[in-house]
């Protein structure tokens, strides 16, 4: 086995709870799959008797994928999946025990908005006291802490708290009338099988004997509850993670969970994997520089026998298109000189700041790919094909049927839709079914008809396909409206088509549900090619798992990043500190961090100061370039006092923040890093400056380490020398 030391302990400690502490670049998958391995070669485990989980559908199919060219032997038996795609396998088992059919179909986001809407109508609630949007999220959340309707209730501390209970039992009992779930359902009604019917739960004990756990740092509190009820007997648990990654609180992650395991199972045997094999020794010293200024973390030590490398360039620029510019001509020059496009990214906070880098990217001829935007199935002609597809499954689910029921146009009126509802309500009927079994309008035959021919198709998933096309001359339809957004929808549907090959390639025995099932699990990074010769664009969050040998991080301001949404508080500082280290560390080769003295945000200037992560690197392992144009640079010292997060002493820019001078009127003109005093609050520094003249606002931080908010024009402020 080409393993070191470290990774080769992990690997043969096969009984009892194990923590593996794996450091960014480490070789943590190598890790889980030398280990699954090594249970069915060494100690001759049935596959069957073996679980692993991870996050995304790319991480499983790439350890199956590892397994079996190890073992050089097929391992379809071996349950290496996602959380969720364990559970939905599990609960077509079980789920009856819950009052559900074992075809239920899966809701997404989309589709829960508009059980949410409907919910909200038939309670006579208006959306803006109630944003469907904030429901969903508070139903979510309350979900992935295990929370039902009746013990959410018990946590209400208002009326508006009571309304979102009285929404969420109306919602759930909607889903369940439409034997349908949403993603958060799947863990949390496994959850709930198991601990309703403890034979269920023995069932599936006995069957995982070794159950092993990718990314441990980013389970919530069901995914943690789910994996301690499958390993209560056994202990034979193995959870691999780096809490210095876990940057995924605001879905629910609770990081505690990998800080305290060793609470959780007192024998725990406990591992750190601290080489890098991915990254330059400047780029992980400078991360290492970084992520060591938080407290909630484990000691170890990052390092790596790669060589030295470049530097990390910082580079600061006078606005968001001097920035977007500057990075489209870096690549380009590398472009030029024989580089990938593949091989570079560019990393972001908000999804926002696409914007730009997409307008100049195209000025410049460079293709490109942004990750985590739209989904690909979120798309209106694909979903309108998927809810055909779902109806013919599943007659129950009214959300599909009335997203395809005048799709094409069937001339359906509002009336007549009003009057089949009230049919369906008073018969406990589903819309389909009503309309099947009264027919209230002729205008419903054809639809009826048209689904029923579907349900009665033989042959592929593809002559399915084409024959739902053919019936409802969705393309030709299209072809008729001349234009290039119904170009587009042609080729997402030709996309659609070879999407549905490649899913029958690999899987012979293909049906319409396993179809479904999977596609309602994917997600856009899941489809990332790594062949393709595109620049990637994404979000930092969007970044964890991948690397790149030029990485790009742009927009480090104060503001921007960290976030201004998130709160200065401790717990939320640091997590946006780990994004930081999770981008950083995706770089092997050459990493440049930029920042803008202006940006515009909503339309309105801002002026930031730089981010205080960039104070944090190591002097050392950064070179500096300033790119503003007729500007000058004025230092602002920041004492330790002021600023609670840094210590004395700390290499930061030799102690220095640089902040921007327009050249304007002094008397005039405020301007980040400047100290004023205020007569409640005391002196400060301003952070950020956002409108002009008489709608600028400032954002002070006092040496109290209160953040404040002021309207400039209204505000007596003195300026500080």
């Amino acid at each position: 086995m080409d393993l070191n030391e470290k990774q080769k302990e992990a690997v043969e400690t096969l009984e009892g709870p194990l923590l593996v502490i794996a450091g960014a670049g480490s070789g943590k998958t190598r890790v889980l799959t030398y280990r699954i391995a090594n249970l069915i070669s060494h100690r001759k485990i049935n596959p069957e008797e073996i679980l692993a989980v991870t996050f995304t559908n790319k991480a499983a199919r790439e350890m199956k994928e590892r397994v079996e060219k190890i073992l050089k032997r097929d391992v379809s038996h071996l349950w290496i999946s996602t959380f969720h795609s364990s559970c939905v396998r599990i609960l077509r088992q079980e789920i009856t025990a819950l009052g559900y059919s074992s075809r239920f179909v899966i809701y997404d986001d989309q589709d829960q908005l508009i059980v949410i809407k409907n919910c909200l109508k038939q309670l006579g609630w208006d959306e803006k006291m109630l944003s469907p949007r904030a429901a969903h999220s508070r139903i979510s959340t309350a979900k992935n802490k295990g929370l039902t309707p009746k013990k959410l209730l018990k946590r209400a501390l208002s009326s508006y708290d009571e309304k979102v209970c009285e929404l969420y039992q109306m919602y759930q009992e909607a889903l369940q009338k439409a034997d349908a779930v949403d993603f958060d359902d799947l863990l949390f009604l496994t959850v709930d099988l198991f601990q309703k019917f403890p034979l269920v739960l023995e069932k599936y004990q006995k069957k995982f004997q070794y159950c092993l756990v990718d990314e441990y740092q980013d389970t919530n509190h069901m995914q943690y509850l789910w994996v301690k009820l499958l390993v209560e007997q056994h202990k034979n648990i193995c959870v691999v993670g780096d809490e210095d990654q876990s940057i995924y609180s605001w879905r629910g992650a609770d990081i505690s969970n990998i800080l305290s395991f060793e609470k959780d199972f007192p024998r725990a045997r406990v591992i750190k994997l601290e080489e890098n094999y991915r990254s330059t020794k400047n780029i992980i010293e400078a991360a290492s520089g970084v992520i060591a200024r938080n407290q909630s973390r484990k000691a170890k030590k990052l390092w790596t026998q790669n060589e030295e490398g470049a530097q990390l360039q910082v580079l600061s620029l006078q606005d968001e298109y001097h920035e977007a510019r500057t990075v489209a001509g870096e690549i380009a020059k590398h472009f030029e000189e024989g580089e990938p496009l593949r091989s570079f990214a560019i990393f972001y906070r908000t999804n926002a700041q696409s914007r730009v880098f997409e307008e100049v990217l195209r000025q410049h001829n460079l293709p490109y790919q942004i990750y985590g935007g739209m989904h690909f199935y979120g798309r209106s002609e694909i979903k309108d094909i998927l809810a055909y597809f779902r109806l013919i499954l599943n007659p129950k689910d009214d959300v599909s049927f009335l997203r395809v029921v005048n799709t094409p146009v069937r001339g359906i009126g509002k009336t007549t839709l009003e009057k089949l509802h009230a049919l369906a309500e008073a018969h406990t009927l589903s819309l389909y079914e009503a309309c099947k079994q009264f027919n209230p309008a002729d205008k419903f035959s054809p639809f009826i008809e048209l689904i029923e021919k579907l349900k009665k198709q033989e042959g592929s998933l593809q002559d399915l396909y084409h024959r739902l096309l053919d019936e409802t001359r969705t393309v030709q339809l299209l072809k008729k409206e001349e234009t290039i957004e119904s170009q587009g929808r042609i080729e997402n549907l030709e996309e659609l088509e070879s999407a549905l090959g490649e899913y029958v390639r690999r899987n012979p025995k293909a049906t319409l549900e396993k179809y479904l099932e999977e596609i309602s699990l994917v997600s856009d990074l899941d489809k990332l090619d790594e062949n393709q010769d595109f620049i990637r664009l994404m979000t930092l969050h969007s970044a964890k798992g991948l690397e790149f040998s030029t990485v790009f991080m742009v927009g480090f301001e104060e503001g921007l990043f960290p976030h201004a949404l998130r709160d200065d508080a401790f717990e939320d500082i640091e997590e946006e500190r780990r994004l930081c280290y999770v981008g950083m560390t995706r770089a092997k080769e050459n990493l440049y961090l930029t920042y803008a003295a202006s940006r515009r945000i909503h339309g309105q200037p801002q002026y930031n100061l730089s981010s205080r992560f960039l104070n944090e690197i190591p002097s050392q392992y950064v070179t500096f370039v300033d790119l503003r144009q007729r500007t000058t640079r004025k230092k602002v010292i920041l004492s330790p006092a002021r600023h609670p997060e840094r210590s004395e002493g700390s290499p930061i820019f030799s102690d220095e923040i640089y902040a921007d001078d327009f050249n304007q009127d002094s008397d005039s003109l405020f301007s980040p890093g400047m100290r004023l005093r205020h007569p409640s609050f005391g002196t400060g520094v301003i952070c950020r400056i956002e409108g002009q003249e008489e709608n600028m606002k400032l954002t002070i931080k006092f040496d109290s380490g209160a953040i404040k908010k002021f309207l400039a024009a209204q505000t007596p402020l003195e300026k500080l020398a």
